[in-house]
């Protein structure tokens, strides 16, 4: 936080020469606000107990028993002595003047008044005062950050920092108390979810601030929302005290006035249409491994040179199971661009891994150096020099050694043979172009094949190429690419990926081939599939992407989301990734953060036409109209398919925001016409034209289409069908039990009665889900099971 400054504390911080930030870091800064340092750790402390001392002023007695408790009077005494010589000096000059900051008598030790302002001081003020906007800042700024979590001195300093620590928590929780309990009877319901927020942001277990935000959602019409929150904070609080709500909570839920669910709709947007860098975990291993620099004068060898990277990369990966960073967002970093800080702050990484490749004819050297981002240390560098042939052990090797480096054991490997050169090649072609962009919605995927099909003929033992190979084949087949005939494709596909498992059980991929080949319909056998992918590959960017796919098409929406943050932290540089999780928020019912976050994205990716389809998509469904006209030129810029895509977004925000009724009635006529020539429809115009104002027709539309074809295996891909825009907390398909015979249809209500694996919906429709269910499963198959 350090110099911030609210209107209440400003004519005091206008005065003071010092300004020190407590909460988090310490730092001392002076009058031009740049950084004062001071070396030794008791001085610092010192001056942050002077600061935070009634009137700024302690006996030297206390603070001799303070810092030196475990010495002698007098070698305490001096050793005050010492500090306070120091601190004098520093702040002499830093301050930029003669004047003596400290005062100093034989009882007592005292900062000139006014000298000195914090940020604790400047957030005591603020939470003691009316301006509720100030405390919300200041909290949010402080985040989860303790006092001086760098001056952890232990003794008797240690039990007093305890207690500072608790006093400040305290004081935020009844300033926060007071400002929500203010702004909730003035009935300023955005200002009590602001307060929440940032309450929750500093304490998650916060009870007051959950009730808090779920009585503003109930009074806002977020029904919805308010049971999805709800259920979300019972389940943290299983997961990290053991405990459940406490009666503060559960009685802002009983509060729920009869409140028509909010209806809102999302049209033509998927998060596999497209996708600041998501923190990593506190504390976790996150490793980075860059594109290795060519330092060959072949300047075609750099396919050679990722391809040596990403091996590297995967081995670590699929060998440790710590997280690595996905190819597709380290190698964004290149040549001048590889500066560590730089890197570590947009990937989150705790570790990188650099080096180079220089090969003459069949000759390669191979450097690697392994550096903590937080120190800028190397841990480990290494030189390894071979040939050509070698170059699948020489991976090894390196891989190996980085993981020792990292104090982690490599899990015993399948053997795979290697390559001949050019075969070796072939295969670092084909996994670049399956690894750069979105391969299902281009050409790579079937570039890739010939590629593989030619490196499974020469090393038919080679459980990557064909792991790969399945992959690109069920890419083609799902695309609509595919010239082979349906039932001798998939059966290439197939037969690639059972040889890959039988080849190295621990081929994750090939899992993810074979779940690509089932029926829409059938959600147990896809989610086993995808399952036993992660179980081999946990961290694996692809499959915890493809399980939160599965998890939106079922209506499993917080789980959805969980799987698409921890994809986007090991691919936090990959548009679809981080699109995926800001949809993902507006179907856990966090509108403002989910448009927020589009927002960003386009701004940050203005060229991505997916990004501005879903934000313009989910303001105008959303309610955020000064979002959606803020943007809705740039579709200007866009022309062939992407053009009439946006074209068509338009066309249907407009009609969510039209009076007129002949433009709502046009839009439905739209909708029916592609009904009625195809006889299907997917679910999300139907639900779009729930918030356009015309429920009935939705209703009808959704009852005359047939369905039968999620059960059959030529049928369309999840991604191209929009399963989970119905069940979200804007559906008015859910205002009615008969929906539940259209789930049926999808082979839904079988999966969620034979799993348990309920849909987040279940808790807050307006009638039994579970019971309407059951009924209709036990009065027969599904058409097409």
């Amino acid at each position: 936080m350090g110099a911030v400054t609210t209107e209440l504390g400003r004519e005091t911080a206008a005065n003071a020469r010092f300004d020190v930030q407590l909460i988090g870091p310490f730092r001392l800064s002076g009058p031009d606000r740049a950084a004062i340092p001071i070396q030794g750790r008791r001085t610092r402390a010192l001056l942050a107990t002077l600061v935070l001392a009634p009137q700024q002023s302690m006996g030297r007695e206390r603070l001799a028993g303070l810092f030196w408790g475990d010495r002698s009077d007098a070698q305490a005494r001096a050793s005050l002595r010492q500090c306070l010589l120091e601190l004098r000096g520093v702040l002499a000059s830093g301050g930029g003047s003669d004047a003596d900051h400290v005062i100093a008598t034989r009882e007592t030790v005292a900062l000139v008044p006014g000298a000195f302002t914090c940020d604790a001081l400047v957030l005591r003020h603020a939470l003691g005062g009316e301006d509720w906007e100030a405390a919300a800042r200041l909290i949010d700024g402080a985040g989860t950050a303790p006092l001086l979590q760098d001056l952890e001195l232990g003794g008797a300093y240690g039990e007093w920092l305890d207690m500072a620590r608790a006093e400040i928590d305290a004081r935020m929780a009844d300033g926060l108390a007071r400002h929500l309990a203010a702004r909730e009877s003035a009935g300023d319901w955005a200002a009590v979810k602001a307060l929440a927020a940032a309450w929750l942001r500093r304490d998650s277990l916060s009870e007051p601030a959950v009730a808090a935000l779920i009585r503003a959602e109930i009074a806002t019409g977020a029904r919805a929302a308010a049971h999805i929150r709800y259920q979300a904070f019972r389940d943290l609080l299983a997961a990290e005290i053991g405990v459940a709500p406490g009666p503060l909570v559960d009685a802002a839920l009983r509060s729920e006035a009869s409140v028509e669910p909010l209806v809102v709709a999302a049209e033509a947007v998927s998060p596999k249409a497209a996708a600041s860098a998501p923190p990593s975990p506190g504390g976790a291993l996150v490793l980075a491994v860059l594109a290795f620099d060519n330092l060959s004068s072949d300047p075609d060898l750099a396919d050679f040179c990722d391809g040596v990277s990403e091996e590297i990369q995967r081995t670590v990966a699929r060998g440790t199971g710590i997280a690595v960073v996905a190819r597709a967002s380290s190698f964004q970093f290149r040549g001048a661009d590889k500066g560590v800080a730089q890197v570590s702050a947009a990937l989150g990484a705790s570790h990188l891994l650099d080096g180079s490749v220089r090969r003459s004819g069949t000759r390669l050297r191979i450097t690697a150096e392994l550096v903590e981002c937080a120190s800028h240390r190397a841990v480990w560098s290494e030189r390894f020099d071979g040939d050509l042939e070698d170059v699948l052990a020489l991976e090894d090797s390196i891989a190996e050694q980085v993981a020792t480096a990292l104090q982690l054991t490599l899990l015993p490997r399948t053997p795979t043979p290697a390559l001949e050169p050019a075969t070796y090649e072939r295969f670092l072609r084909a996994r670049g172009l399956l690894a750069d962009g979105d391969a299902q919605f281009d050409n790579t995927a079937r570039e890739a094949v010939p590629l593989l099909e030619a490196v499974t003929a020469d090393a038919p033992g080679h459980a990557p190429a064909w792991e790969m190979l399945a992959l690109a084949r069920a890419l083609v087949l799902r695309s609509g690419r595919s010239t082979q005939p349906f039932a001798e494709a998939r059966e290439a596909v197939v037969v690639a990926a059972k040889t890959a498992l039988r080849l190295d059980p621990r081929r994750g991929g090939a899992y993810r081939a074979l779940a690509m080949l089932e029926p829409w319909g059938h959600h147990s056998a896809r989610e086993k599939l995808l399952r036993q992918a992660l179980e081999v590959a946990p961290r694996d960017p692809a499959t915890l992407t493809d399980m939160s796919d599965f998890c939106w098409g079922v209506g499993r929406f917080r789980d959805a989301l969980a799987y698409a943050e921890q994809a986007c932290e090991l691919n936090p540089l990959m548009p679809a990734a981080r699109l995926h999780v800001a949809q993902m928020r507006a179907y856990v019912g966090d509108y403002d953060t989910s448009v927020s976050m589009l927002e960003e994205l386009h701004l940050r990716w203005p060229q991505n036409a997916g990004i501005l389809m879903a934000l313009l998509n989910w303001a105008g469904s959303l309610g955020y109209p000064d979002v959606y006209y803020r943007h809705i030129s740039a579709i200007d810029g866009f022309e062939g398919w992407q053009g009439r895509d946006l074209a068509a977004v338009r066309a249907y925000v407009e009609a969510v925001f039209s009076k007129d009724m002949n433009v709502k009635l046009s839009r439905a006529a739209r909708y029916r016409g592609l009904l009625e020539a195809t006889g299907t429809i997917t679910l999300s115009l139907p639900t779009g034209l729930g918030f356009i104002g015309l429920p009935d027709e939705a209703f009808e539309m959704v009852e005359q289409a047939d369905y039968s074809h999620v059960f059959d295996p030529a049928g369309p891909s999840p991604s191209l069908f929009y399963p989970g825009v119905a069940l979200g907390p804007w559906s008015c398909l859910l205002s009615h039990p008969r929906f539940v015979r259209v789930c049926h249809r999808l082979g839904l209500c079988r999966y969620w009665q034979d799993t348990g694996q309920w849909p987040d919906c279940a808790a807050w429709v307006p009638f039994d889900f579970k019971s309407a269910v059951r009924r209709v499963v036990e009065a027969g198959p599904a058409p097409g099971e």
